[in-house]
């Protein structure tokens, strides 16, 4: 039996013993650090075959009727047949010292836009480039916002307060970093490990938040000052990024989504009089459902204490891309 036939044979068991409860990703590490056996490339011929599988057998996009009228529903559904490209950012004056390394070792990318490099998405960079130092892993759309945070006003003459309250792994307190002028930094997530991890991200990037905190956004809390931006990415369905965990596209449940929703409004409903008058609060979701986008920021207006600047979907379905959602509002009543 060739290795192919053997890594599709593997593939199919676990296939046929996965259930769901975790996402493929978890299930495959745990699988393979019990199974030593299977040396690197084994391992990502098997996992490939694995995400091939939910790619190609699943015909259905769940709750197809809640995806937002701003995008294209046949084409997107349609996308996840194709796995997304791996992207990277360059960080200010890096550009060039990466495409030097990247070409000296060979790999093979294309430049889009300024600062911005895609990858077949199994490219390996981590032995090639200084992540987070000279270049940061990170869809294109998440880079898109950009042209969000750039509506946020800053200035060389006053340091602006920044919060980023969702901050997970750091990727947008890294591009924050980058691309707003004069600003103070402050990081939080609710879960610890995350945080800590966070924290050694921002270091190798050569940053030093303000503060880093452990804070439950769905719980009430202390505002000890507001802040003249927040940046809520919030927790979400992710169902703009199910190119990349296409078993999400059989397993998601209407549960899970009910879930995400009512996180979603404790979370904004907390976060809302951190801002300062005048000041910004940018609303980010990498789902595709209008349940956890415009209505949510529809409730955010009906609290008559902001305005919408600009909101809009990033669409990542015909780049082989992540699809994000942005809403930039300002508080305009305390």
């Amino acid at each position: 039996m060739s290795h192919q036939n053997q890594h599709q044979e593997v593939a199919q068991k676990l296939i046929a013993a996965y259930e769901g409860q975790e996402p493929l990703a978890v299930y495959l590490k745990k699988y393979f650090a019990a199974n030593k056996k299977h040396g690197s490339r084994d391992r990502k011929s098997i996992s490939a075959f694995c995400y091939t599988h939910f790619r190609e057998t699943t015909t259905q996009f769940p709750f197809e009727a809640l995806i937002s009228n701003e995008m294209d529903v046949p084409v997107f559904i349609a996308s996840h047949k194709t796995q997304p490209l791996l992207f990277i950012r360059a960080r200010p004056w890096q550009k060039e010292n990466v495409i030097k390394k990247l070409q000296a070792a060979n790999i093979t990318f294309n430049e889009l836009g300024e600062n911005t490099l895609s990858f077949a998405n199994t490219t390996s960079l981590q032995n090639i480039l200084e992540l987070n130092k000279e270049a940061v892993i990170q869809d294109l759309n998440s880079q898109a916002l950009i042209s969000l945070l750039k509506l946020v006003p800053t200035s060389l003459d006053k340091v602006i307060q920044v919060w980023d309250a969702c901050a997970a792994s750091g990727g947008k307190t890294i591009l924050m970093f980058d691309c707003m002028d004069n600003i103070k930094m402050h990081v939080s997530d609710v879960r610890e490990s995350i945080l800590f991890n966070c924290e050694n991200r921002l270091q190798e990037a050569g940053i030093r938040p303000a503060s880093l905190q452990v804070i439950d956004l769905t719980q009430t809390f202390d505002i000890k000052e507001q802040f003249d931006f927040v940046f809520a990415d919030v927790p979400c369905s992710g169902s703009g990024t199910w190119g990349r965990t296409p078993e999400q596209l059989k397993y998601f449940t209407e549960a899970q989504l009910n879930k995400y929703t009512k996180l979603q409004a404790q979370i904004v409903h907390n976060l809302l009089p951190t801002v300062k008058l005048n000041g910004h609060l940018l609303y980010v979701t990498c789902s595709v459902y209008e349940k956890e986008n415009e209505q949510n920021v529809s409730a955010i207006l009906a609290s008559g204490k902001f305005k919408v600047v600009k909101q809009q979907y990033f669409i990542g379905y015909e780049q082989q891309a992540d699809t994000m959602f942005g809403a930039l509002l300002q508080k305009i009543a305390e």
